[in-house]
């Protein structure tokens, strides 16, 4: 008998040793890992800030969960919002979170997170363009202005640990307002993140600073030149009981590797082999490959509008060599049309190949009234003229007294973006046909040197992005932007140029002291702030549409700012990836993507631990 039970007991004894092997191997096996070229470089992950550069808002969506999203479709669907309620008696919604998705340290993302970034927005001391965005709620806008006694004035409160409520102005559109929470400017932001770094916007540098709230974490960042690269991560608390889920319940893959040590030929030849499953920017020394209809039907590229359009921003106050005391030349409407009258636009389109010529701002994809069936661009295809007339361009100057020999500038541009390098190259040839000494300025990236604050340690492997950081100090004569849509609506495309719209800081640094902003180019006429505020005023989203028009009619006949291609986004994903799918604003959705025989792509290094 006691044989019997030794044996018993040995047999129960190896079951639970096989059993504990064969869970350990399952939850060894994670998922797959999905090799891929999605971006250039990335230098700052804040959202507030990814409007800016397209690489950056393509990262960003992977790493933060917006209150909506506006679907391919152009749909809105409720993302972190698990529910809505809109009283329009009292002219208040309630906002009802998710209950089911933390940070990626584990921390839940709470109310309080959402109203601390819509703070953080609207802070009088703080520039930030998508302020725009909430000036519907109750005294944002006023708030902006330096005109409430304090933040806390603003209509917006976290109830509790889920539920948010808006008070607004008189007279919102409630559904336009909800598309605009769709944008990833807006996301919920942790207090106590922002605060780990002597400088604020550097948290959002470090892989060791910050936190996601969206599907994947940013587990490392290299810039250097061995092991370049970004590493995306599984968010283990993305929508998942950590206790009782499975680790992919709502994430499949496990790490999304995208390595930047790779030449272009080697990106694509290495997409060919089956190395790499996704390209989500064909670099450009690759492009002329082909023309853009083969890229489609030959390569099976996917291509969309990027609802951004490659422009030139001009600063206004910027003094300008002319062999004597120097003058403010880009203040002068003229020289600036003159300027824009030498492009030839659609030259420019067909050498990216990824792009169209530009006829106005506003880019394609952007709303018209409600839907992506009834666009801005649709409604006005007339707009500027796409080639190239140097003859009206020089009588421009002529008119206005300018001989452009006398003056010497340059076009800033950054160093990382071989595409705007070759469009600078191709303005500079334009520009300097008028007589203009014109030069390329491409700024590189430089090492941070600001601490952590709680151990006053330098920030190691994080790089500044001078470009950027100079485009916000006005350090510029001429800067090379992607002008992106901050929302669907058009009116976040044109208020900004607006006195009063433009999101700039009003409070000057240590005084209590306002002034209602212009824009931070210098752009300043009256008629255009009338148009914009007309527009806000209105709230038939039809008769909107109609004075946006004439608003981008006025901004173009003063031209602040050039556009000059209408950008494309174009993908290319491997027959071995599947469920992968895109944002309206043409941001890859990543989270449900299936590798085939992901087993067979895990590097060896990992098959070793």
């Amino acid at each position: 008998m006691k044989r019997s039970i030794a044996l018993l007991l040995c047999l129960l004894m190896l079951l639970f040793a096989f059993v504990g092997c064969s869970n350990e191997e399952k939850d060894e096996d994670l998922g797959a890992y999905i090799k891929m070229y999605l971006t250039d470089p990335v230098y700052n992950f804040d959202p507030a800030y990814a409007y800016d550069n397209e690489s950056a808002l393509r990262i960003v969506s992977l790493l933060y969960d917006n209150l909506f999203i506006i679907n391919d479709d152009g749909k809105v669907e409720k993302s972190l919002v698990k529910s809505y309620k809109i009283d329009k008696k009292e002219n208040t919604m309630l906002l009802k979170l998710r209950n089911d998705t933390s940070w990626s340290d584990g921390v839940a993302v709470t109310a309080n997170d959402v109203v601390f970034a819509w703070q953080r927005i609207l802070d009088s001391s703080k520039s930030f363009a998508a302020a725009v965005l909430l000036y519907d709620i109750k005294n944002a806008r006023a708030c902006k202005e330096g005109q409430v006694p304090s933040i806390d004035d603003v209509g917006v409160e976290a109830l509790n640990e889920s539920e948010i409520r808006i008070t607004f102005e008189e007279d919102v559109d409630y559904d336009n307002f909800i598309r605009n929470l769709a944008s990833y400017a807006l996301v919920p932001l942790r207090s106590d993140i922002l605060t780990r770094t002597t400088v604020e916007y550097d948290w959002a540098k470090s892989a060791t600073a910050m936190v996601a709230s969206g599907p994947f974490r940013l587990r490392t960042v290299s810039y250097e030149a061995e092991d370049a690269g970004i590493i995306l991560e599984r968010n283990a608390y993305y929508r998942r009981d950590f206790m009782k889920d499975k680790v992919d319940k709502s994430v499949r893959p496990y790490r999304l590797m995208i390595d930047y040590t790779m030449t272009d030929e080697d990106i694509l030849n290495a997409y060919n082999n089956g190395e790499i499953f996704f390209i989500g920017d064909i670099p450009l020394s690759l492009r002329s490959k082909y023309t853009l209809e083969q890229w489609k039907k030959e390569m099976k590229a996917e291509v969309n509008d990027a609802l951004s359009t490659h422009s030139y921003l001009f600063n206004e106050n910027a003094i300008i060599n002319n062999g004597g005391e120097g003058e403010k030349l880009f203040a002068n409407k003229e020289v600036r049309n003159a300027l824009s009258l030498a492009i030839d636009r659609t030259a420019i389109a067909n050498t990216v190949v990824f792009a169209e010529a530009a006829n106005g701002l506003v880019p394609n994809g952007v709303f018209d009234s409600t839907s992506k069936k009834d666009t801005f661009r649709e409604k006005d295809s007339d707009g500027l003229v796409l080639s190239a007339n140097l003859e009206a361009a020089q009588k421009k100057l002529t008119d206005a007294g300018i001989v452009a020999s006398k003056y010497s500038f340059a076009i800033s541009v950054s160093a990382y973006d071989d595409v705007h390098i070759k469009i600078a190259q191709e303005v500079q040839k334009a520009w300097s046909a008028l007589g203009f000494k014109v030069t390329v300025n491409a700024i590189d990236v430089v090492d941070n040197k600001d601490t952590v604050v709680s151990t006053g340690a330098v920030i190691s492997g994080v790089k500044d992005d001078i470009f950027m950081e100079n485009l916000y100090a006005g350090k510029y004569e001429v800067a090379a932007i992607d002008y992106t849509a901050l929302s669907v609506d058009a009116f976040s495309v044109l208020a900004p140029f607006a006195k009063g719209y433009t999101g700039s800081a009003s409070v000057l640094p240590n005084s209590t002291d306002f002034n209602v902003a212009i824009h931070a180019s210098g752009y300043n006429n009256t008629a255009y702030d009338d148009k914009i505020a007309a527009a806000y005023a209105e709230k038939d989203i039809k008769k909107r549409a109609v004075i946006l028009h004439e608003a981008e009619e006025l901004l173009m006949a003063d031209m602040p700012i050039i556009p000059i291609v209408f950008n494309k986004s174009v993908t290319l994903k491997s027959k071995d990836l599947s469920k992968v799918d895109f944002s309206y604003y043409q941001t890859p959705i990543l989270k449900d993507a299936k590798l085939r025989k992901y087993k067979d792509h895990i590097p060896e290094e990992e098959n070793n631990k």
